[in-house]
């Protein structure tokens, strides 16, 4: 009888531990996001334009009479546009997790703004502390690669800022510190998810077009916006535009290999 018992109760062990007790995901391992072409493009569309508006016009003083006062406007405008794009952003990929992992539903709002605060909140945080620190080592490559260490320091810090603000702080507030993330998107090129894929492009296209501007910059063709570091900001402006559409299209592409990220803690 005891054997019986003990054979009942090691199968009933056995067979206990081979059905997983359900649970809450909140690693979003097994869930996906769909690309809503629609709302992603609007969201893309509406981030562009502000950025062409706080670069081209809303500055009092032209980029290229007096592209430092120009870039200080530019940069605290462009501050509260990526900032306020990303929490959009964010907002959209927790509304539509937060349906499909089951701890929260949509019709709770407050729940849902609360748990945006706890969730994203530090990443804003810390993207902030990334995007400045990215700033920092932007200003000493532009000054290896060439630029004055003082007479230009001003134009050199705008420009650092200016690209930092453009293409670090969207993947700052993505991967946070998360080493492995950035490795992964961005030294091995493997965007994987689709917040991945929405950073990733045009990360490397602000990048891309702030280096590649400095090539004019040299040639004697006397121009105004060959000086330093007009033509740098205007190609790195030109790279996030390209990066953005590239994104959108290769998202609209390829959704099959888009699954939500891992929630960044």
């Amino acid at each position: 009888m005891s054997r019986n018992r003990t054979t009942a109760s090691s199968s009933s062990s056995s067979y206990s531990s081979e059905i997983p007790s359900p649970s809450i995901s909140t690693n979003y391992e097994d869930n996906t996001i769909k690309f809503h072409f629609k709302t992603h493009g609007l969201i893309t569309i509406i981030q562009l334009i502000l950025s062409t508006l706080c670069l081209f016009y809303i500055p009092q003083q032209n980029l290229l009479k007096d592209p430092v006062e120009c870039l200080k406007i530019t940069n605290l405008l462009l501050f509260f546009v990526q900032f306020i794009i990303e929490i959009i952003r964010w907002l959209i990929y927790l509304y539509n997790d937060s349906s499909n992992s089951g701890y929260e539903t949509k019709k709770n709002s407050k729940n849902f703004l609360i748990n945006f605060v706890k969730n994203k909140g530090m990443n804003f945080i810390i993207a902030w502390l990334l995007t400045a620190f990215a700033a920092f080592v932007l200003h000493l490559v532009a000054i290896l690669f060439g630029a004055s260490l003082i007479h230009n320091a001003q134009k050199t810090l705008m420009f650092a800022v200016y690209v930092s603000l453009l293409g670090i702080f969207p993947p700052a507030v993505a991967f946070k510190n998360h080493t492995p993330y950035w490795s992964r998107v961005f030294s091995d090129f493997r965007p994987e998810t689709i917040p991945e894929k929405m950073v990733y492009y045009p990360t490397v296209g602000t990048i891309v077009g702030a280096w590649a501007g400095a090539i004019v910059i040299p040639l004697d063709w006397d121009r105004p916006w060959q000086e330093w570091p007009i033509s740098c900001v205007i190609s790195a402006y030109i790279g996030h535009v390209i990066g953005s559409i590239i994104a959108s299209i290769v998202c609209y592409f390829n959704p099959e290999s888009s699954a939500l990220q891992k929630k960044r803690e």
